[in-house]
């Protein structure tokens, strides 16, 4: 359990270190992929539903990082990631009853791009209303591109973590 943990930490290091400073090279019409939302949102999709003091210590660890990263107060993105999570796994447990399969690519599609975009909108509209922007969230084109390369991303990493799984077991 601890190694587990540790790889965890570890790893939202690399992704927080490769998003503010590798992949800043490589934007899209200004939209650079959130490594550290895509992190958290797969390993909470795959989490068991009565574990949730993982999805605290995981929404802590990455909305630290998504804190520091941005320009903003801490505690926001700590917040609107325990929140996600919740409701993630919420839907989740919803799936599950109609009998469908556990973790399918075709649910985890929808859930993301779902989440990732209200993310963005409440954190875009609590920057507006502490006054760190002058303009409210905007979804325009730069949006629009980011949610796709995130969608892009975030698929390639749900296959590697599905083998990673398998492999493992």
């Amino acid at each position: 359990m601890f190694k587990k943990v540790l790889l965890i930490i570890i790893l939202f290091y690399i992704f927080a270190l490769l998003q503010s400073s590798f992949f800043t090279n490589f934007s899209l019409f200004g939209a650079i992929p959130n490594l550290i939302f895509i992190f958290f949102f797969l390993l909470v999709f795959f989490i068991k539903k009565e574990n949730n003091y993982q999805l605290f210590i995981l929404a802590l660890m990455a909305g630290l990082l998504l804190d520091i990263l941005s320009y903003s107060y801490l505690g926001m993105s700590i917040v609107l990631l325990v929140v996600i999570g919740f409701l993630l796994k919420k839907v989740q447990s919803s799936l599950r009853n109609r009998g469908d399969d556990k973790y399918p690519f075709a649910y985890f599609l929808p859930l993301f791009a779902i989440f990732f975009v209200i993310y963005n909108l409440c954190f875009g509209l609590y920057l507006y209303f502490v006054g760190l922007t002058a303009v409210p969230a905007s979804f325009g084109l730069e949006g629009i591109f980011s949610l796709i390369y995130n969608l892009i991303i975030a698929s390639g990493f749900f296959y590697i973590y599905k083998r990673w799984l398998k492999f493992t077991k």
